[in-house]
C-alpha cells in the first residue's frame, strides 16, 4: 500500500479491555456483538489513504498491510484518544440545562461550548465527562483490505456512494472525457435536501483524489414518468425541496 490508494476495507473495531465490539463493516459480526441496527448498510469501508480519514495509527497499519490479508493491530490509548483526564469531568447544577428532566446517564450534551457524556444525575447536580469516549482505552482493529480501486470511473463512483450512502455504486453513472468527469446520479435524489452541498463534496473529493481530472460536472436528466396500466403517468416519488 501506498498513500494516496483508494481501498475497500473490512474490519471490526473492538476495545480490549472490555472485548467489546464497537463498530463492523461485517453484518455476522454486528449481529453476534448484539450492536446490529436494522436498515443500516454493513458493507467494506472506502478509505483514502494519507487522507488522514480514519485514526492515524491505524492508517499507518494500513500502509503495512497487504490485500486479502486480515491482521489484528492493538493501538494503545497514546497512540489513539489519549488517556483520561479527570480535569475534563464536571458538575453543573441541573437547571444550567434546558431541559434537566431529560437528562440521563450516557446522554450527549453541549455546555460551556464543548460536547460531553452525562455520567450521573443525582441531587440536582449533573456530572458531565468531556473525555473522548474511547479515552483510555486500547483499540483492537481487526481488519481486511479487499481492494485497491485502480478504475477512475470506478473511484467516482464510490466517492459519490461515500457522501451518498442512500445511492448504490452501481446506480451512479460516470462518464469521463480526458480531464473531464461527468456524473449523473438517480433521479429520485436529484431534490434532496442539501444536495447541491453533497455536489460540492462530491467534487472536491474527485478533484483531490483521482490525479486525472481536473473539471467535475454533475447532469441532471428529469425524465417522463411511466404510464399507468390504464394509460395514465405514474405520480412521482414526494421528494423535498432543497
Amino acid at each position: 500500500m501506498e498513500p494516496g490508494s483508494l481501498v475497500l476495507v473490512d474490519y471490526t473495531l473492538s476495545v480490549k479491555e472490555t472485548g467489546s465490539v464497537i463498530e463492523t463493516t461485517v453484518e455476522e459480526e454486528a449481529k453476534k456483538a448484539s450492536i446490529y441496527r436494522e436498515g443500516e448498510k454493513y458493507s467494506p469501508r472506502l478509505i483514502y489513504l494519507g487522507g488522514k480519514w480514519v485514526l492515524e495509527s491505524w492508517e499507518e497499519e494500513l500502509l503495512k498491510s497487504e490485500i486479502g490479508v486480515e491482521r489484528t493491530v492493538e493501538i494503545p490509548p497514546e497512540k489513539a484518544y489519549g488517556f483520561r483526564d479527570p480535569s475534563k469531568v464536571k458538575t453543573y447544577a441541573a437547571r444550567r440545562f434546558s431541559k434537566p428532566q431529560e437528562l440521563a446517564p450516557g446522554a450527549l450534551v453541549e455546555m460551556d461550548n464543548r460536547i460531553g457524556v452525562v455520567r450521573t444525575v443525582s441531587g440536582g447536580r449533573v456530572q458531565v465527562d468531556f473525555n473522548p469516549p474511547l479515552a483510555g482505552r486500547t483499540l483492537v482493529y481487526r481488519f481486511k483490505i479487499l481492494r485497491v480501486l485502480e478504475d477512475d470511473a470506478e473511484k467516482i463512483k464510490h466517492l459519490v456512494n461515500r457522501r451518498l450512502p442512500e445511492v448504490a455504486v452501481d446506480e451512479v453513472a460516470v462518464e469521463l472525457d480526458g480531464a473531464r468527469a461527468a456524473i449523473r446520479l438517480p433521479q429520485r435524489v436529484l431534490l434532496s435536501e442539501g444536495i447541491q452541498y453533497v455536489k460540492k463534496a462530491v467534487s472536491d473529493d474527485v478533484l483531490t483524489i483521482v490525479k486525472n481530472v481536473k473539471t467535475v460536472e454533475f447532469i441532471d436528466v428529469f425524465t417522463q414518468p411511466e404510464a399507468a396500466p390504464g394509460g395514465e403517468a405514474q405520480p412521482t416519488p414526494q421528494q423535498s425541496q432543497p
